[in-house]
């Protein structure tokens, strides 16, 4: 059994990415004089030897500084890009990298605090990088007549490369390609559960949640956009695209339960429990360690973040 603080925790385990940078010899990735990623020593000497082996000219390794960088002619995103591609591209033939080996063909983007975006990063490459990913996360839930609330909550594939079998929100996903937050909630939810667009567009931007998490194969620090979407007591999600088993339709006491029970995908059972704060389930008098979970739930990052436009 967990507690719900230590589930939000095991989300946000970076707690100070400056002293881990210094304890490790972590590498800063720079664009354009802004920090944008970190670097592992090791992840750092597998790029150097494909680097140096293809005598590319992509990239510049400031050992004195430990930093990673673009070399001079790689100014603008399609040419970074176009380098970086090429480069993943050869390792995941020479299996350099583990995290290769769960290529998604697709791209993520890299913001370097300017109004558009610095270079484009294959997904499975972001962990590598350490670069800030984005992504939605949806809530469904009903409101029966009593006023109680239900979530819809989804059974990962076990066939999934992570978390598989795991729960996870009603439908969620990266953010690739340069696409809008609200675009992408609306793609996922018919892709993962079947939810027509005119359906989908009900739901209401709840904010975000922020972290900055590490796994076995990187660094993650991420920004979720949160969407809370209320569903009709007759509609049932069905799953689409094969990265959903099924769905459960449960109370919030049984999805703190399952919380507990630590059946729930990280970063999901952050947002499952964001949900619960913000419906006025989990307060500060059921909740003793409630500001501490509200803390690790928005978490400042250092990297830049995307404009929006009016």
């Amino acid at each position: 059994m967990s507690t719900l603080l230590e589930l939000v925790s095991k989300c946000n385990c970076v707690a100070d990415i400056e002293l881990l940078a210094e304890r490790e010899g972590l590498y800063e990735f720079v664009v354009n004089g802004r920090l944008v990623g970190h670097l592992s020593a090791s992840d750092i000497s597998a790029l150097r030897g494909v680097v140096n082996a293809q005598a590319h000219p992509a990239f510049k390794f400031d050992d004195v500084q430990r930093t990673l960088s673009f070399s001079e002619g790689f100014d603008d995103c399609a040419s970074r890009s176009a380098a970086v591609a090429e480069l993943l591209g050869q390792m995941r033939s020479g299996k350099t990298w583990a995290s290769l080996s769960k290529w998604r063909n697709e791209l993520y983007p890299v913001y370097d605090g300017t109004a558009g975006i610095a270079v484009m990063i294959e997904r499975a490459a972001s962990y590598n990088f350490g670069i800030r990913t984005f992504g939605v996360h949806i809530n469904g839930f009903t409101r029966s007549t009593t006023g109680e609330l239900r979530m819809w909550v989804g059974r990962r594939s076990p066939h999934k490369p992570t978390w598989p079998g795991y729960l996870d929100q009603i439908a969620a996903g990266g953010i690739g390609d340069g696409m809008g937050a609200w675009e992408c909630m609306v793609k996922e939810c018919g892709e993962e559960a079947g939810i027509p667009p005119e359906l989908a567009r009900r739901g209401r931007f709840a904010g975000t949640i922020q972290y900055f998490t590490r796994s076995e194969l990187g660094l993650q620090p991420e920004t979720q956009f949160v969407f809370d979407l209320e569903l009709p007591d007759d509609f049932v999600p069905a799953p689409t695209d094969g990265e959903v088993d099924s769905f459960l339709h449960m109370t919030l006491d049984e999805a703190v339960d399952r919380l507990k029970q630590g059946e729930f995908k990280p970063n999901c059972a952050a947002c499952v429990i964001d949900f619960l704060i913000r419906r006025g389930f989990l307060t500060p008098d059921t909740e003793p360690e409630y500001l501490s979970i509200l803390d690790n739930l928005h978490r400042p990052l250092p990297h830049p973040a995307p404009r929006y436009n009016n």
